[in-house]
């Protein structure tokens, strides 16, 4: 018992010492842990040796990448929500009369597209200053429908529609440009419209016109082959209503960066 007396003494003290480090560690202030600020005065230093408007330069690109990953996650719901209208705010799509239906089906404001029935590059050619005055941050043309011919006259078409739009790049510098694929066809449509056999050819020299004239080629062969569905009409060309909102315009809208996937 005497033992146990002799003890608590001891237990009392070290306690009592415990308590007074810390006391000491809270209210006295201690000594900050350096921190390597070496890469960050560098840089902060490099901006100044280069001067303000490029340091300027650096922030607003920063700030509109953040403020396009924004849109286009925006852009997204709106697609999922069938808000096209929305979606195509920065989009002129100029075609023919797979085009115009997405006007006439009422997806779209017809400011949002320019198109004709029947329509070629000719019609491109006449509609050329309405394009740059519409002056739209992406341009999609979607023509060839209506051209198809021999597989021989497939380069020399591919060449014209590659004039004009050198033409529109002039006038455009700001705009980026893509050139669709002409769209498959059902087998049916082969009797009716015999030079639709041909399509694979022209979209070869579609594609090498894009390449070679420094716009975008978007490719819809892929998108076609995913269906589950038919989305033709009954002539096996001209496709129904819900092949707009379902497959091309979410398709198409982020083949040009303006949506998310």
């Amino acid at each position: 018992m005497r033992k146990i007396y002799k003890i608590i003494p001891f237990i009392l003290i070290v306690a009592i010492g415990i308590l007074s480090i810390r006391l000491f560690v809270v209210f006295v202030p201690q000594k900050a842990e350096k921190a390597d600020t070496a890469e960050g005065v560098k840089y902060l230093h490099n901006l100044e040796a280069v001067g303000g408007n490029k340091a300027d330069d650096i922030v607003r690109k920063a700030r509109e990448k953040y403020e396009g990953a924004e849109r286009r996650k925006k852009i997204a719901q709106a697609i999922k929500e069938g808000n096209f209208e929305y979606a195509m705010k920065d989009v002129l799509i100029v075609g023919d009369s797979i085009m115009k239906a997405m006007y006439e089906y009422g997806i779209v404001d017809e400011s949002q597209i320019l198109a004709e029935i029947g329509a070629g590059t000719a019609f491109l050619e006449d509609n050329i200053e309405d394009i740059v005055a519409a002056n739209p941050k992406v341009l999609v043309l979607h023509f060839g429908e209506n051209q198809l011919s021999t597989e021989e006259y497939a380069p020399e078409y591919a060449k014209q529609y590659g004039e004009l739009i050198q033409t529109l790049k002039k006038k455009l510098p700001n705009t980026k440009i893509y050139v669709d694929s002409i769209f498959p066809v059902e087998e049916k449509a082969y009797s009716a419209e015999p030079y639709t056999k041909n399509i694979a050819v022209y979209n070869q020299e579609l594609e090498k016109m894009a390449k070679d004239i420094g716009v975008h080629y978007i490719d819809y062969d892929e998108m076609f082959a995913s269906f589950d569905k038919n989305y033709f009409d009954a002539d096996g060309i001209h496709p129904v209503a819900s092949f707009y909102s379902e497959q091309f315009l979410p398709y198409m809208l982020t083949e040009v960066g303006v949506a998310d996937e």
